[in-house]
C-alpha cells in the first residue's frame, strides 16, 4: 500500500478588522487546523493499482487501458483510464503531471520504434523500466500505448460460442453451431483467427453442413491506417456444392471510428480464389479459379454497460463461373450474464450471385438466412 499526500492551494478568508479583535484564540486555532486539513489529503494506492495525477491536481486510481486512436499521432493522443470510481475516462497525455503503473506496457514512438516495460510519466516525459534499464521519451513523441505482458500468451483474447437447438416430437430437429474466435493485439499489429462449424438435421436428414476458417494479420502504419499483407479464408459447404474453397487477399484498411464505446474499421484489396466443387454436370469443370476484389467492414458498439452490438460485412467479387459476388452480413448482440459468460444472438444473411449446379442438375439457393441463440465464453 502506497500513500500519497496531495497539497492544494487554499487561502484563508480574512475577516474585517472590527471582527478580528473579537476572534477567540481557540476558534482561530480550530480554523487553522481545518484549513490545513483542506490543504493536505492522503490517497492510499494499492500496489496493483495504476494511478495518475493531472496537472490541475486531481488524482485518479484504477487501470491504464491504453491509448485511443486519434486523428493525430503526437500530443493530441489520449489515453483511456478505467477509474475505480469514475469508470472509463479519456485523458490527453499533455494533461498528465504524474502517471505510475503496476503493469507491463508496450509503446510505439513517432519514429516507429517499439519499446516495452513498466511505464511512468513525470515532468512531460514518459519512462519505461525493463529490468535494470530505464529509457525516456518526451510525451509528444508517443504514438500509442498498449497494455502488454511479459508472456506472449497474455496478448491473446479468445471467445468460444456454442449454439444448440434440439426438438423431439412430430419433427425431430438437431442444430449445432460452434465458433472459436481469437485475437492478438500488440502496439504495432493485430492477428485475427476464426473457425466455425454448423450442422443441422431434420428427421435424420441433413439440412446444413458447412465449415469455415478465416485468418488475417494487420500491421499498424499509424493510429488510423493499417496494412493487411494476408487475409486467408477457407470454406466447405455441402449445400452450396463447394467441396472446398480457398481465398487469399491483401488489403489496406482504415479505422473510421475508434474510441472506448465504438470501433469501426474497413479494408479493401485484391485477391485470388480457388474453388473445387463437390459434383458438377457432365461437361462442366469441377474446379475454377479467379482473381477477386475483397472488401470488409467490422463494426462494434457498446449499447449499454451490459449489451454490445456488432456487425460484420464481407464482399468477395469473383468471376461468374467462380460464383460471382458473395455478400455476407452478420449482426450480433452480446448480453452480459455473469463474469465472462454472455448470451449471444446472431443473425446471418449469405448471398452468392452465381451458384453451381450439381451432377443431378440441382442448383443451390442463392440466399441463406440463419438465426442463432447461444452462449459465448471469453477465455
Amino acid at each position: 500500500m502506497v500513500s500519497i499526500e496531495l497539497k492544494g492551494h487554499y487561502e484563508n478568508q480574512t475577516l474585517g478588522s472590527m471582527y478580528c479583535f473579537f476572534v477567540l484564540p481557540s476558534l482561530r486555532l480550530a480554523d487553522e487546523e481545518q484549513t490545513q486539513q483542506r490543504k493536505s489529503q492522503t490517497v492510499f494506492i494499492d500496489e496493483n493499482d495504476d494511478w495518475l495525477q493531472l496537472k490541475s491536481g486531481e488524482v485518479i486510481k484504477g487501470e491504464l487501458t491504453g491509448t485511443i486512436k486519434e486523428e493525430t499521432n503526437s500530443f493530441d493522443q489520449e489515453i483511456e483510464f478505467d477509474s475505480d470510481d469514475l469508470g472509463d475516462q479519456e485523458i490527453e497525455l499533455e494533461d498528465i503531471a504524474i502517471l505510475e503503473t503496476a503493469s507491463f506496457f508496450t509503446i510505439r514512438t513517432a519514429s516507429g520504434d517499439v519499446f516495452d516495460g513498466y511505464l511512468s510519466i513525470r515532468e512531460d516525459k514518459l519512462y519505461l523500466t525493463n529490468g535494470e534499464e530505464e529509457i525516456s521519451f518526451p510525451v509528444t513523441e508517443i504514438v500509442s500505448i498498449y497494455r502488454g505482458s511479459e508472456n506472449d500468451s497474455d496478448h491473446w483474447t479468445t471467445e468460444i460460442f456454442l449454439g444448440l437447438d434440439i426438438s423431439k416430437g412430430n419433427t425431430d430437429e438437431f442444430s449445432l453451431l460452434g465458433e472459436v474466435e481469437a485475437e492478438r493485439n500488440t502496439v504495432g499489429s493485430r492477428t485475427k483467427l476464426k473457425a466455425k462449424h454448423e450442422n443441422s438435421q431434420t428427421n435424420d436428414r441433413t439440412t446444413a453442413n458447412n465449415s469455415s476458417f478465416d485468418g488475417s494479420y494487420d500491421i499498424y502504419l499509424n493510429n488510423r491506417l493499417f496494412f493487411r499483407p494476408l487475409k486467408l479464408s477457407l470454406l466447405s459447404d455441402e449445400f452450396q456444392n463447394i467441396d472446398y474453397q480457398v481465398n487469399a487477399s491483401l488489403q489496406m484498411g482504415y479505422f473510421i471510428i475508434a474510441n472506448p464505446q465504438t470501433e469501426w474499421d474497413v479494408s479493401i484489396g485484391p485477391g485470388y480464389q480457388y474453388t473445387d466443387f463437390k459434383t458438377v454436370e457432365e461437361g462442366e469443370a469441377s474446379d475454377v479459379s479467379s482473381n477477386t476484389l475483397t472488401f470488409e467492414s467490422n463494426f462494434e458498439y457498446e449499447l449499454t454497460d451490459d449489451i454490445d452490438l456488432s456487425h460484420i460485412y464481407n464482399l468477395n467479387w469473383a468471376s461468374n463461373d467462380a460464383g460471382g459476388t458473395r455478400h455476407t452480413n452478420e449482426l450480433g448482440f452480446d448480453i452480459d450474464l455473469v463474469d465472462d459468460l454472455d448470451l449471444s444472438i446472431k443473425a446471418v444473411w449469405d448471398h452468392l450471385s452465381e451458384t453451381k449446379a450439381d451432377a443431378e442438375g440441382v442448383v443451390p439457393e442463392k440466399d441463406d438466412y440463419k438465426f442463432h441463440f447461444g452462449l459465448t465464453y471469453e477465455l
